[in-house]
């Protein structure tokens, strides 16, 4: 009788679910078991040691995200295209072509097949999107902190997969490599040090990506997540612009976000579950960022006290 009664309403929780919200968790999910399936089969988890076993979920963390934002650009299609700058034509074809992508590059860093060409157009697509959109939408209002944010945060989207390029091109292009990694570096590192900034300064918004939204006065804790995310950001980011103890302060970093990610924004997710703009995005936007910021920590330099 319970398990019927716990069955009902698993069934009842589902259907009110909208289906562009249930077709994200579907995709994103199904990355998700793919590249967990790839992690443990291929031995990589037995063969890393101490926080290296973080770093392997880094290219997971990025690409579950990623297949879930590419589903939306076929269930949202006509939101999506309301972004498209005016002066590019054919809006709704490049909504389904990058959402396509997304899809397809997801699948290529989980499972690693043509990841470093995967990892090199991400890189670009995301760049492209702070030059073509989010850059000339700042500088229309540069006081709007929120498109600051937001034109920072697809900066750091392209530093993450750009540092996966320079952990594929190996020894044997090694000016290329630390050239790659260098760019991916302050590409990530810049952001972080402005979201500390924000961090501080609005205590009670959202940590780890430090957009709009306050944090629910339900959560635990409340504000000291966002505060405890600022020194974090401010500690580490320091180490990474300046070129010190980078990968131990990247992977310190991805752990900081990783836990913001579940006392934060898996409850949210849990809560908001029917909604993409206040649940599933919240929470796929910060896991994402955890994911870039551990494939950056895959790519920096071994320290000798880094274990």
């Amino acid at each position: 009788m319970s398990f019927s009664l716990v069955k009902s309403t698993a069934v009842m929780a589902l259907l009110a679910i909208p289906s562009t919200v249930i077709w994200a968790y579907v995709v994103g999910g199904v990355v998700i078991a793919i590249g967990l399936v790839v992690i443990f089969l291929r031995g990589d988890w037995p063969k890393a040691r101490g926080l290296d076993k973080l770093i392997l979920f880094g290219p997971l963390f990025y690409a579950a995200p990623i297949a879930a934002f590419g589903t939306e650009h076929f269930t949202l299609t006509e939101a999506v295209a309301s972004i498209v700058p005016a002066w590019i034509p054919w809006h709704q074809f490049w909504v389904y072509f990058v959402g396509a992508c997304f899809i397809a590059a997801a699948l290529s860093l989980v499972t690693k097949i043509q990841a470093c060409l995967s990892a090199s157009l991400l890189a670009l697509t995301f760049f492209l999107f702070v030059a073509l959109m989010d850059a000339p939408a700042w500088a229309q209002n540069p006081r709007d902190r929120i498109v600051l944010v937001l034109m920072l945060r697809e900066l750091s989207f392209s530093g993450g997969p750009l540092a996966l390029v320079a952990s594929l091109t190996g020894q044997s292009r090694e000016h290329v490599t630390h050239v790659l990694a260098t760019i991916a570096r302050y590409f990530v590192a810049i952001p972080v040090l402005f979201f500390s900034f924000e961090q501080f300064l609005h205590g009670n918004h959202v940590p780890g990506i430090p957009l709009e939204r306050v944090t629910p006065a339900w959560l635990y804790g409340h504000s000291i997540w966002t505060y405890l995310a600022a020194v974090v950001y401010a500690v580490a980011g320091t180490l990474l612009l300046v070129g010190k103890q980078t990968r131990a302060a990247a992977t310190s970093l991805g752990l900081t976000v990783l836990f913001v990610e579940l006392a934060v924004y898996v409850p949210i997710g849990v809560v908001e579950r029917a909604s993409l703009d206040n649940g599933l995005n919240y929470v796929a936007d910060t896991l994402m960022f955890c994911g870039a910021v551990l494939l950056l920590a895959g790519a920096m330099p071994r320290s000798r006290r880094f274990t």
